[in-house]
């Protein structure tokens, strides 16, 4: 007998692509038992067989076995439409799956790695868009460790494992690595306390050369490399990124505080998931770019959303991470490769705070001039060079009509307002 797919409450409505997989299942179940038909196929019956064989193989796991010799036998385009199936799957339900099933995802993946199904790598960026960061349950710690870790007192083993397959990567594959981008630098300095990552460290400031990498040669390499928004969406899951579009593409500003209240209770309320808030900074600078329409509507922006986020911190570590996630791109920023969208949020924080919470543009100034002096002493010029441009562009495209708005700002400390006058040319 099949297992029910998912957990899902009585009053809900069923999930589309679940219901098709089982009435393909319910259609051609007789099919899906030895002997097997010997003709092919005709493209419809493929189409719905695949279906069927994926809602066999997740849901009958006393026949997963003969389901995947089944589809061994049939497939005719790589295993591409069977991953894509499960590819909806896990982006579409896997919170909801239930347990037997979610274990049977798992093992499919893992089967289709070893055939080299086409599709494979996105199959497994899915999975990993589902490991929730700061989340220590055990469905959590389980996917992180393919099922080998089953409860929190095993955090430090995966730890230990998640550090050792770290560096190796960095150590034997870091040219690969550099793709990353400036984010890579940023993280790595989040991990310099651990022995390990202090050694990466070192040898990324003082001795590029034991990467093994000719192409490599100054970290101001990766500064300059603009991190893709792939790997943003990566630190967080599907769910997260659907609830945040929503709300940054239709709530209108001053009816979002339930919206908010029902996403931190959902995704941040569980100890130790105040340190999302940095990735969903970070995925909500360089990821989600509204268009004009929105932008010029009374849709709630993102700068209020990103100011919401960063008093909604109680640690000062984590509210120092959320401040350099927004902040990051204008150390480095260079418009011929950066995009204005990715440093417009913390200008308009900034400048939408004044009056009322001119406390956030007071902290934002002073942690950004911060930045500047000792981020990395070494390249201080990069630094300077990257938040002039940010300012500069920041007035050319309109984003603000001039920086008057803050040099001549009276709720702002004088010594700060000195500090910007003396910092911008001209001023």
């Amino acid at each position: 007998m099949a297992l029910k797919m998912l957990k899902i409450a009585s009053h809900k409505a069923e999930n589309p692509t679940e219901v098709s997989l089982r009435q393909a299942f319910g259609l051609l179940e007789p099919k899906l038992r030895p002997p097997f038909a010997s003709t092919p196929p005709n493209p419809q019956e493929y189409f719905l067989l695949i279906k069927a064989i994926l809602y066999g193989v997740l849901c009958e796991t006393h026949l997963a076995k003969t389901h995947i010799k089944h589809l061994h036998a049939i497939v005719t385009d790589g295993y591409g439409l069977f991953v894509s199936s499960i590819v909806h799957v896990v982006n579409e339900f896997y919170v909801n799956l239930v347990e037997p099933v979610k274990c049977q995802l798992i093992k499919v993946t893992i089967e289709m790695i070893d055939v080299q199904a086409v599709g494979v790598h996105g199959l497994l960026v899915c999975l990993l868009r589902q490991i929730v960061g700061g989340d220590f349950s055990d469905g959590n710690l389980w996917l992180s460790d393919h099922s080998r870790l089953l409860s929190n007192s095993k955090v430090e083993a995966l730890k230990h494992l998640e550090i050792e397959f770290c560096i190796r990567l960095l150590r034997e594959q870091f040219s690969l690595c550099l793709k990353i981008g400036r984010d890579l630098v940023r993280l790595l300095q989040d991990l310099v306390h651990l022995p390990e990552f202090r050694a990466i460290w070192k040898g990324l400031v003082l001795n590029q050369g034991e990467f093994k990498t000719p192409t490599f040669f100054d970290i101001s390499q990766l500064y300059y490399t603009v991190t893709s928004s792939q790997y943003t969406l990566l630190r967080i899951t599907p769910e997260m990124e659907s609830q945040l579009r929503f709300l940054l593409s239709y709530v209108k500003l001053g009816s979002q505080k339930r919206y908010q209240a029902w996403f931190a209770r959902k995704f941040l309320s569980e100890p130790n998931r105040e340190t999302l808030i940095i990735d969903i900074v970070r995925f909500i600078c360089c990821a989600h770019h509204p268009p004009n329409e929105i932008i010029q509507s009374d849709v709630i922006p993102r700068w209020a959303v990103i100011g919401w986020l960063l008093k909604s911190c109680t640690r000062n570590s984590v509210a120092a991470s959320v401040k350099l996630a927004l902040l990051y791109d204008w150390l480095f920023f260079d418009e011929s490769i950066d995009n204005v969208m990715n440093i417009e949020p913390a200008m308009l924080l900034m400048v939408y705070s004044v009056p009322r919470y001119i406390d956030v543009t007071h902290t934002l100034l002073e942690f950004l001039f911060l930045l500047v002096d000792n981020y990395d002493v070494n390249h201080h010029d990069i630094m300077v060079k990257g938040v002039l441009s940010s300012f500069s562009v920041l007035v050319k495209k309109g984003v603000i009509p001039s920086l008057d708005v803050l040099i001549c700002c009276d709720s702002l400390s004088p010594i700060l307002r000195e500090r910007l006058g003396r910092f911008l040319p001209g001023k």
